[in-house]
Parts: C-alpha cells; sequence; structure tokens
C-alpha cells in the first residue's frame, strides 16, 4: 500500500533533515509518496510569483526566492536518492490560523500517514509542544502521527517501540507495521520501562506482536527488551536508542491515564532534554 507521508519545509535547513530521514530509511521507494508542504507565514511579504506551483492542490500565490530554494533543494536530493517526479508534490499553502494549526489542518484534510517536521520546525514546535496546550494538540487535534527529525543519522536502522501498557501501544504498532510494510531492512523491537507497573507485560508484548504480524512483519523481524530505571523512562529510552543506534523511536501521545499524554507521563518535566538529546534518531509520535 502506498505511503504518503507530508514534510513540512521552512527552510533549506528543516527541509533537508526530514528529506534526508526519509531518503536514508526507505528502499522500496516506488511505495513512497511525498508532499513538500509550506505554509507562508502572514508577515512574509509576496516577491514575486514562481512558476513551479502548479500543483492543483496549492494555492495560487508567490513565494519568497529563499523558499523556492528549499523546495529546489529538496526535490533535486529525493531525485537523486531515487524518487521520481511523479513522487514528489508540492503543496503550498497561506497561513491561516498561525502556522501550528495550518499544518494540523492539513494533516486532517489529507489524511497523510505521517507529517514529518524537520529541524528547524521543530525547534519552532518545541514551545508549545512543552507548553501548556502542547498536549491538547497532539492528543485531541492532530491526525495523523509526526515524525520529528532533528538530525538524523544516516544509516542507521530498525525502531525502537515504546509499550507503557496503554490501548496507545496498539496504535503505534499499527503505525509501525504500516510503515515497514515491504521495508524489510528494518527490525522492530518493543520496548518497556518496567517501573514496578501492575502490568500484564507478556500480554503486552503478545498484543503488539499480533498487531505487527498482520501488516507481514515476520517473527524473525520482532525483538522485545525491558529495563528497570531508577532515571526515569525518558533516559531508558534514549540509553536504549543510542544503544542499538535506531532509526527511530515510536511511542504514543497518550499514555496509560486519558487526562496525561506523552509528554507528562512518558516524558514530563524531562520533555526538552528529551527533545535536545534526540538528534540522530526520530521520534515518531503517534495520536
Amino acid at each position: 500500500m502506498q505511503k504518503s507521508l507530508l514534510i513540512t519545509i521552512r527552510d533549506t535547513a528543516s527541509c533537508s533533515q526530514g528529506v534526508r530521514f526519509v531518503s536514508s530509511f526507505f528502499t522500496n521507494l516506488q511505495k513512497v509518496e511525498l508532499i513538500l508542504f509550506y505554509v507562508v507565514p502572514k508577515n512574509v511579504e509576496e516577491q514575486r510569483v514562481s512558476e513551479l506551483w502548479d500543483d492543483a492542490k496549492s494555492d495560487n500565490i508567490a513565494l519568497p526566492s529563499a523558499t523556492e530554494k528549499a523546495f529546489n533543494l529538496c526535490s533535486s536530493t529525493l531525485r537523486k536518492k531515487g524518487f521520481s517526479d511523479g513522487q514528489v508534490k508540492k503543496v503550498v499553502r497561506r497561513s491561516q490560523a498561525g502556522t501550528v494549526q495550518d499544518i494540523i489542518q492539513e494533516a486532517k484534510n489529507g489524511l497523510y500517514d505521517a507529517v514529518i517536521l524537520g529541524k528547524r520546525s521543530t525547534l519552532f514546535m518545541e514551545d508549545i509542544i512543552c507548553g501548556n496546550k502542547g498536549h491538547e494538540i497532539l492528543e485531541k487535534e492532530l491526525a495523523s502521527p509526526v515524525w520529528f527529525c532533528r538530525d538524523p543519522e544516516e544509516g542507521r536502522k530498525n525502531v525502537l517501540l515504546c509499550l507503557d501498557g496503554s490501548e496507545a501501544g496498539e496504535q503505534v504498532a499499527d503505525h509501525v507495521g504500516f510503515i515497514l510494510q515491504g521495508e524489510e531492512q528494518h527490525s522492530v523491537t518493543l520496548f518497556h520501562v518496567d517501573k514496578g507497573q501492575a502490568l500484564d507485560k507478556e500480554q503486552m508484548f503478545a498484543k503488539a506482536t499480533e498487531v505487527l504480524a498482520s501488516y507481514g512483519i515476520a517473527a524473525e523481524r520482532i525483538q522485545s527488551a525491558m529495563v528497570k530505571s531508577l532515571r526515569g523512562v525518558a533516559a531508558a529510552i534514549l540509553s536504549e536508542a543510542d544503544k542499538g543506534r535506531y532509526a527511530a523511536i515510536a511511542m504514543g501521545s497518550t499514555g496509560r491515564t486519558a487526562k496525561k499524554g506523552v509528554y507528562d507521563k512518558i516524558i514530563g518535566s524531562k520533555c526538552k532534554n528529551l527533545f535536545n538529546d534526540i538528534d540522530k534518531a526520530a521520534l515518531w509520535v503517534v495520536p
């Protein structure tokens, strides 16, 4: 099945992070459709009409030359990595409710399989995500998983799928299984940090394995690991990701209670530290 990924563009640096991750992670390229998405800020003056934006999905608006440069760089990089012109589309929108809300709205309208934020976009959203309204955005409004790509390291493989015993774990497994269809080079490690919770850990791993298997992920591509940590869940996840050189860390946006999301339940006060420390692996947050 085709995977439709929305890569947000802010400048050449931000697009290069998301593009670099995608082109390094996937090998079955013909099954991937990429949409390069740019929100024109309200305070940006139109400089000249771009002849590039003839996509029917785009607003007929002018773009700053720096933005055109970013799109050209992304398109060129993807072509060099093996993506055809037909697999890469460009969509531009005028800002309506603010960049974050506009990205959320585009995700809802387009039903994308993931929204990818590069380094600059990630930095832009940090204060929002770590602030009072971040949980509401991720848990109640976001329609698609978000991949945060701060500074991905090419050559990394595999996905660390974090489980906490909540139903969100099955949703994360569903997303990981879908993305890894046809990507035989990647395996999945089901990972749980044991802090003494009263959980049926065997059943938790079995359910996630069942979901992955429904997408054709063979048993030999699925491992499980569990650690006890006194340093906290975030530190344990980061340690495991670094040790295993995982390409991505996948987790749910809601934890074991409906009132607390991933940034309260799993990351909590370590939110900014986690964002600062995750640079070589992507962080996949699944609503």
